[in-house]
């Protein structure tokens, strides 16, 4: 009976204060969504493989190499898996795993002939004994045998609608045939196997002789991959001590002082980025706390306006006291209204996040499902929410108002001096300033670092450049289509090449420089390269010249790194022999350092050489004014000349760009739900400002009586949240600055902070609240002050 005595009071108190209910109820609905959301999306992440049975003895093998400085790859040797199954009985299974990218895959022929691209590897049947991949048809034991597939059911209905996919058959990049012999379940989104399509692991080793052998030991490709699944008992760290040993027994003592093999947990592979991981466990603890800070501001701003309507409901109290009440029921009066509240907010916030799901889901590149909010979890984490706000929100102005006397209050003694909460709300204001100041300033740092990234001269051109690969290095097709679309109207440039200059494919290789004596102690990243690279990419030649045309690797370039290593200067290093590709080269030219890779890593030494046999691609630099007609005239060429296969292209501005996917995906966020932290804030201090503007009306009108400027009214407003605004700078700018500089060292080419660009920040914040304060203290500054005295 009291419970429902609670709920009619609290009712009825939100409906006598509409303006202020509906304040806080839109703070709390925008700080609420925006944590649900940041909720799920961390959880998305977390949960990555966590579906594995045994997941905790699943380990992929890692590499390192060591020279001048330490180079990691998620891949190793082909024939580690085969040697440490024979050497160690340390995995219960071990599997290889050869990754193919996105390969054609064509099925039937002639008219009907229907060609798809799917995520495709060479596997070893053990593999689906490792991972938890449920199969729907047949077992893993069908990929021992060669020219055998399992795919995927979203991939059978894609490839076979309507017919059984079972001893169906396709063709891989117009070469072998493949036997389709089981059907998997469909792969779930959260994990870092991402292939619908395996292939038997032994046509590998046909397709690819030289990294497919068992000899193969000099090789490491991050594409070949080792995972183990170790014994019960056996840990990680034992199985690491004999790597030292197993790499010496098959590369050579000498060698093995070069290399290292690790254990990589499978719950690391999402996260480690020094393993191409997606994303880092620090940026998901930061979004957390992003999270954290938009649910504190709307509970900020619960706290300050109640704080501040207490003297307004201290007779309230008062009376409860005179007729009963206990401290106790008082508090529980304050948590049931605000539960109220918090309760409606929630609802308003599932609506709202649900809706804008499909679109976050868009914007940072994640799969999350609607399901996801009827999950436990979220479930827990919502109630959770709930209780914690609304008992530490409706709590603290419960308890203030159970400690009054009820003498005092009843007769109306109680003053704003003696309000315990004006201290407390003044540290809360403080602390949303701080947040706002902090969050804008994160903002506009890593923004400045990103556009730093993306515009920088990188010493090369990247627009207007068409990326396409090729699907046969035949030099018969190459020199066609060099002619036939180098010759169209439009394009300014064409070069075969591997990768272009920046790029996260490329080839280290160890190297011999004049004679097998000098030790270099760094290895070079090869590009294969026609002689029309430089120009089609703008790279510069400081001294020589150009390497020679044809299929030859006699001349070779290199760039102004790999010379300040060698410690020559550019013209005494011309004429020098080195190895490259295999071959004895000399070396004609020196070319300007250009960005190898993005801004976390060093200009790594680089050599130019032609090689035909590694021309995957045709950069094509094209007058982008005229690209609506050059992009379906080179296409018609592309399908004349390669007919049976398909036609795609990417533009390399677009691939450097995604090469920050992970930074740009973080910036997108905190974007958002900055906005989200001010649009709570400036909610927040509204309120403040509006009910200051009710309490002060009085003295207003008596101040504008007396002669008072508008300006002056305006200044009694300002005043008190300026220097609260200050002590918020005071905290805010530092944090932030320490906060950014340790963010910034992961980039190798980084900002230097300069106190110039917390400027920008300060002027934001102090402008959003000079704005905010003045919606509501202009309009009570021009209020006829006959209105507010009149009952005087």
């Amino acid at each position: 009976m009291m419970q429902l005595h609670w709920f009619k009071t609290a009712w009825r108190n939100i409906r006598s204060n509409r303006f202020f209910a509906l304040i806080n109820l839109v703070g709390l609905t925008a700080g609420f969504a925006g944590a649900m959301l940041i909720f799920c999306l961390v959880y998305y992440h977390l949960s990555f493989d966590n579906f594995h049975q045994d997941g905790d003895r699943i380990y992929r093998m890692v590499s390192a190499s060591h020279y001048e400085e330490d180079d990691y790859s998620q891949g190793v040797q082909q024939p580690v898996g085969k040697a440490f199954r024979n050497d160690y009985t340390y995995g219960e299974y071990t599997a290889m795993r050869a990754s193919l990218g996105a390969p054609q895959i064509s099925i039937g022929s002639g008219a009907a002939k229907k060609i798809f691209n799917s995520e495709a590897a060479y596997v070893e049947a053990d593999y689906f004994r490792i991972f938890n991949y449920p199969f729907v048809r047949g077992n893993a034991a069908v990929l021992a045998v060669p020219d055998q597939a399992i795919i995927t059911e979203k991939e059978a209905t894609r490839f076979f609608s309507g017919t059984d996919p079972i001893g169906q058959q396709f063709v891989i990049n117009n070469g072998n045939t493949y036997t389709v012999a089981g059907v998997l379940k469909d792969i779930p989104s959260n994990t870092s196997n991402r292939q619908q399509v395996y292939l038997s692991y032994a046509n590998y080793k046909k397709a690819n002789p030289w990294m497919g052998g068992d000899s193969s030991w000099a090789a490491v490709s991050s594409g070949v991959q080792c995972f183990v699944k170790l014994r019960p008992g056996i840990s990680a760290a034992a199985v690491e001590k004999v790597f030292p040993a197993f790499l010496s027994k098959y590369i050579s003592p000498e060698g093995a002082r070069h290399a290292s093999l690790f254990l990589q947990p499978l719950s690391d592979i999402h996260f480690n980025r020094t393993y191409d991981g997606q994303i880092e466990k620090k940026q998901l603890w930061v979004l957390a706390t992003v999270g954290l800070f938009l649910v504190l501001m709307a509970g900020i701003n619960c706290v300050n306006l109640a704080t501040a309507r207490l003297f307004y409901r201290s007779r309230e109290a008062g009376v409860r006291k005179v007729l009963g009440s206990s401290p106790l029921q008082i508090r529980w009066q304050f948590i049931t209204e605000t539960s109220i509240l918090v309760f409606a907010a929630m609802i308003l916030s599932l609506f709202t996040a649900y809706a804008a799901l499909p679109s976050f889901n868009q914007l940072f590149d994640t799969t999350i499902s609607s399901v996801a909010f009827y999950q436990p979890v979220f479930i827990g984490f919502s109630v959770t929410l709930f209780v914690t706000v609304s008992l530490l929100v409706g709590y603290y102005p419960g308890m203030l108002l159970s400690r009054l006397k009820p003498t005092e209050t009843i007769k109306g003694k109680l003053g704003t001096t003696r309000t315990a909460g004006v201290p407390l709300r003044k540290v809360l204001v403080v602390a949303q300033f701080t947040i706002v100041l902090f969050m804008i300033s994160c903002t506009l740092i890593i923004s400045r670092q990103m556009k730093a990234s993306m515009d920088t001269d990188i010493g090369f051109n990247k627009t207007g450049i068409v990326m396409v690969d090729v699907p046969t290095q035949e030099m018969s097709a190459i020199e066609t289509i060099r002619h036939r679309v180098g010759t169209l109207a439009g394009v300014n440039g064409l070069s075969f090449c591997y990768s272009p200059p920046m790029s996260n494919m490329y080839n280290l290789n160890d190297f011999e420089f004049e004679n097998a004596t000098t030790k270099t102690g760094f290895r070079i990243n090869e590009k294969a390269a026609d002689t029309s690279y430089l120009r089609t990419f703008g790279l510069q030649l400081v001294a020589g010249r150009n390497i020679a045309g044809g299929d030859t690797a006699a001349t070779c370039l290199v760039n102004e790194t790999f010379v300040k290593r060698m410690k020559y200067t550019p013209e005494q290093i011309l004429g020098k022999r080195m190895t490259t590709f295999g071959r004895r080269a000399v070396i004609t030219g020196v070319v300007k350092d250009f960005h190898t890779n993005d801004f976390h890593e060093e200009i790594a030494p680089v050599c130019l050489a032609g090689n035909y046999s590694s021309y995957g691609r045709c950069a094509v630099a094209m007058d982008m004014r005229k690209a609506q007609q050059l992009l379906p005239a080179m296409e018609k060429v592309w399908k004349e000349v390669f007919p049976d296969y398909g036609w795609s292209y990417n533009f390399l501005d677009d691939s450097i760009r995604n090469m920050y996917h992970t930074e740009e995906t973080l910036l997108k966020l905190i974007e958002i739900f900055s906005f989200l932290a001010i649009l709570v804030g400036c909610i927040g201090l509204f309120g403040m400002v509006s009910f200051m503007a009710v309490q002060k009306k009085k003295e207003i009108g008596v101040r504008k009586v007396l002669g008072a400027s508008v300006t002056s009214i305006l200044w009694l407003f300002m005043k008190e949240f300026m220097q609260l605004l200050l002590m918020a700078l005071l905290v805010a700018i530092p944090v932030a600055w320490y906060v950014m500089h340790r963010w910034l060292q992961d980039f190798v080419f980084r900002l230097t902070l300069k106190p110039g660009y917390f400027v920008m920040p300060v002027l934001i914040t102090t402008a959003l609240v000079l704005l905010t304060i003045s919606m509501k203290s202009v309009r009570a500054a021009l209020s006829n002050p006959v209105q507010s005295l009149r009952s005087e």
